[in-house]
């Protein structure tokens, strides 16, 4: 082979070489970052807030302290129970006011000053206040038995205790332990047993529930 031919032979392979040496294209990869997903951010939706029992009791204090011209301290919160009303007066709406007629959730609570109880409703947020009973002072703990009577009779009839309203409440002595009211079949102890005779009202129906002194027995008398 003449020196001329080697030479060309040799600066080919040499131009070869640098060629298969020289960069390629990068392809995307673990380490590119335009090859790596970007972090995808979860949207956060606020949802509104709503009231608690707190805001309830809060509210329910305050306007009942107001009606009555006392502190707050004063009132003692007996028994608070989330429900619906079937409208949007809370099922205290007077003759002459307009409600709507939609479910309205909110709260019923049950307060007491000196033994006398007082039931107040508010809506979900305690926005709207409304009470709902004054009843008449008595000399004993009534709030107990009361709130115990409401949850009694509506548990029977299937309603919301909202729709339960208290119209009075009185101090009995019944003759046995059955509070005056024992099935012909029952045995009950023929002993003095204090108790409460609470009137209540559902849908313009009226209802009797005789309870011992501290709510724990509660009866239905037969429907007026």
């Amino acid at each position: 082979m003449s020196v001329k031919k080697l030479t060309f032979a040799l600066l080919f392979l040499l131009i070869a070489v640098l060629a298969a040496c020289g960069p390629t294209a990068a392809e995307p990869g673990a380490g590119d970052p335009a090859g790596t997903p970007l972090p995808q951010e979860t949207p956060v939706v606020e949802t509104p807030e709503t009231g608690n029992d707190s805001d309830a009791i809060a509210a329910a204090t305050a306007f009942l302290a107001g009606e009555l011209g006392v502190a707050e301290d004063d009132i003692e919160v007996i028994s608070t129970e989330q429900t619906e009303f079937t409208d949007s007066c809370l099922g205290l709406g007077q003759a002459n006011e307009s409600c709507l007629q939609a479910i309205t959730p909110g709260w019923l609570i049950l307060l007491e000053i000196d033994g006398q109880p007082y039931e107040v409703r508010t809506n979900e947020t305690a926005e709207q206040v409304r009470l709902a009973t004054n009843m008449p002072a008595d000399d004993g703990q009534s709030g107990t038995a009361v709130g115990a009577a409401q949850e009694f009779l509506a548990g029977e009839l299937g309603v919301a205790l909202g729709d339960v309203q208290v119209v009075s409440v009185e101090a009995a002595e019944f003759t046995d332990s059955c509070l005056g009211l024992g099935g012909p079949e029952e045995i009950c102890a023929q002993v003095m047993t204090p108790g409460w005779v609470v009137m209540m009202d559902v849908n313009g129906q009226s209802y009797e529930a005789h309870t011992d002194e501290t709510g724990q027995s509660v009866r239905l008398a037969p429907e007026m």
